[in-house]
């Protein structure tokens, strides 16, 4: 995982296990026809080169996971730190989707000829799951409603993250 640091003025917050999200941190303009208090937009993505020597292929792979300010917004309801924890937690199963494409990315079985593709074919997958995660957690949630469920999520997240750590 690269550990990106974003300037103060920017719009992007990466993902550190040390800073949590604020009410502050959502600053888009709220969609009133949408169902939720709060939608959290977060995202990892990579960035690869690679060195072909003639014999060998050397491949770099760097992954971050961030956080878009001006994409991410609250309605005026919304101000519990109950529900900034739900959203946090989305920005954490982002976090856990971009160590899971970390390992992937270790595992995959690289040729000369499939690396191309196969970078492109694992990422893909990799957000489909974490995308799938991310509906799951505010399914069984109810988007935070069902406050049992939300302990069960904040129990296994957190247990997730501690061993990232």
């Amino acid at each position: 995982m690269e550990n990106k640091v974003a300037s103060p003025p920017s719009d992007t917050i990466y993902h550190d296990f040390k800073r949590k999200l604020t009410w502050n941190d959502f600053q888009g303009v709220p969609d009133m026809n949408h169902k939720g208090e709060a939608v959290t937009s977060s995202g990892f993505a990579f960035k690869w080169n690679a060195e072909d020597n003639g014999e060998t292929v050397f491949i770099n792979i760097s992954v971050y996971c961030y956080f878009s300010k001006s994409n991410s917004w609250k309605k005026k309801m919304a101000h519990s730190d109950y529900h900034l924890r739900h959203e946090q937690h989305h920005f954490d199963i982002t976090r856990l989707g971009a160590e899971k494409l970390v390992n992937e990315f270790k595992n995959a079985s690289y040729t000369a000829e499939n690396y191309k593709a196969l970078i492109s074919q694992v990422f893909d997958r990799v957000y489909d799951e974490n995308l799938a995660l991310q509906n799951e957690y505010d399914r069984q949630t109810k988007h935070s409603i069902d406050k049992e469920k939300q302990m069960e999520w904040n129990d296994l997240i957190g247990s997730k993250l501690m061993k990232l750590k």
